[in-house]
């Protein structure tokens, strides 16, 4: 009887600390793969257009990641790329817009830069896109009209840093440059498609 219990609390204890080990060692995996138009679902197709006027070309991807399917579009729309990111039933999920450094407001950026210097010996930065989120309508109306009220903006950064060897993180920071969250990016040649 003394046997079993320690077994059965030795094999919670082992499953509790895989369980833990899995949740923070999670690694971003995607692969994107261009489609055509007509396998968009309308909703995103329609959205696009009625949020972005007089939009010429657009590149669409479906992308497969540990958070299932998502559809993708990618252009240049006023000098700047685009992506927008919907979900498998074509609702608009985010839209990224990648971004120079210098266009990141100082104090912000000094910000982001605390956590690289505290977190990594090194770092180099590979992208940093300005992230947008709300309601499909809101989205639509900042896009559309300027119209700001009930848009969340986020800062997402994909760069390489050194602790103790190199890897491939993309963090997340709040649109006052805190830090919200990292992830490892695993990703083979050609998963990703840049156009």
């Amino acid at each position: 009887m003394r046997i079993s219990n320690f077994l059965k609390t030795l094999f919670l204890f082992i499953l509790s600390f895989g369980l833990i080990h899995f949740c923070f060692s999670q690694e971003k995996i995607e692969k994107e793969s261009r489609i055509r138009s007509s396998e968009v679902p309308e909703p995103a197709k329609e959205w696009l257009c009625d949020s972005f006027e007089e939009l010429k070309r657009v590149r669409w991807f479906l992308e497969s990641s540990q958070n299932g399917i998502s559809y993708e579009a990618k252009f240049h729309y006023k000098g700047d790329y685009h992506s927008v990111e919907f979900n498998s039933s074509g609702i608009v999920e985010d839209v990224e817009i990648e971004i120079r450094q210098s266009r990141v407001p100082k104090e912000v950026w000094n910000e982001i830069s605390s956590y690289f210097d505290a977190e990594f010996d090194q770092v180099k930065i590979e992208k940093i896109q300005i992230q947008f989120s709300g309601s499909i309508s809101d989205l639509e109306d900042f896009f559309d009209e300027n119209d700001r009220e009930g848009i969340l903006s986020r800062y997402e950064i994909v760069f390489q840093g050194k602790s103790s060897s190199w890897g491939l993180w993309e963090a997340l920071f709040d649109s006052t440059g805190k830090f919200i969250s990292k992830i490892k990016v695993k990703i083979r040649p050609n998963d990703n498609l840049v156009f």
